[in-house]
């Protein structure tokens, strides 16, 4: 009888056991945050840096200007996100912003090529001449490899009204680039300025070998070998370079 008694209790007692296993079981299944979505839960786990980086790529500039400045206040910001915040202060028009964020990067990073690169671009926009062409000179004692700062550097010196130094810049770059019909183009504009026609017509004439589809250099051509007295030259030298960086963005 006693037995019987002993394997109840011990049968009782196996199924509490069994029973309180499942529970603790079911317990840990449990979603952490009931109601909170998955993608709340992901974001929640991230730092306004990376916040700011991922919103800064979908072109979410107002929101990544907002996180970026959040990582700055809770010293979780690098070089990277200074120099993100930089370009999307610029590109929402924050150019005071963009410039001082261009200027920190370069802080901790003295040899920062890129950042001195886009703001000389900056500076030049601008219209503050000798600041983009000093950077660019800058960059190029950094790189000397670094071509966009080179043709950058000739449309600089041409936008600046120096001419002289522009023409030198764009027949140095020929030296390894003698089929870039922008630079013969360029050239040609310049000799045109400074009443080297000559000159420009046979520049505009290599700018058409190397491009038959330059329209720019075909009008500026025609209007050169008009032998009618009162006819005025049109066009302007193309910004090859920062042409390409605004597409970039």
């Amino acid at each position: 009888m006693n037995t019987k008694i002993l394997r109840s209790l011990w049968v009782s007692g196996l199924c509490l056991v069994c029973i309180a296993f499942f529970i603790l079981e079911g317990c840990k299944k449990e979603s952490p945050q009931t109601g909170v979505s998955k993608s709340v839960q992901v974001n929640v786990k991230k730092g306004h840096k990376e916040l700011g980086l991922e919103l800064y790529e979908k072109g979410k500039n107002a929101e990544a200007i907002a996180e970026f400045k959040k990582a700055i206040a809770d010293n979780t910001a690098n070089v990277e996100v200074y120099s993100k915040l930089a370009s999307a202060c610029y590109d929402e028009e924050m150019t005071s912003d963009a410039v001082n964020m261009y200027k920190k990067v370069i802080e901790i990073e003295p040899n920062h090529v890129e950042a001195r690169y886009d703001l000389a671009l900056v500076y030049l926009d601008e219209g503050l001449c000798e600041d983009g062409i000093r950077e660019l000179k800058k960059v190029l004692e950094i790189d000397p490899k670094y071509e966009d700062a080179y043709y950058s550097l000739g449309d600089a010196y041409y936008d600046c009204n120096r001419k002289d130094d522009a023409v030198e810049v764009w027949k140095t770059l020929l030296k390894d680039n003698p089929e870039d019909s922008i630079l013969h183009y360029n050239l040609g504009v310049a000799y045109r300025d400074k009443k080297q026609i000559k000159d420009a017509i046979s520049e505009l004439q290599k700018a058409i070998a190397s491009d038959p589809k330059d329209d720019d250099a075909r009008k500026l051509l025609k209007q050169l070998t008009t032998k009618k007295q009162g006819v005025k030259s049109t066009g302007n030298i193309k910004n090859k370079k920062k042409a390409e960086k605004k597409k970039g963005k």
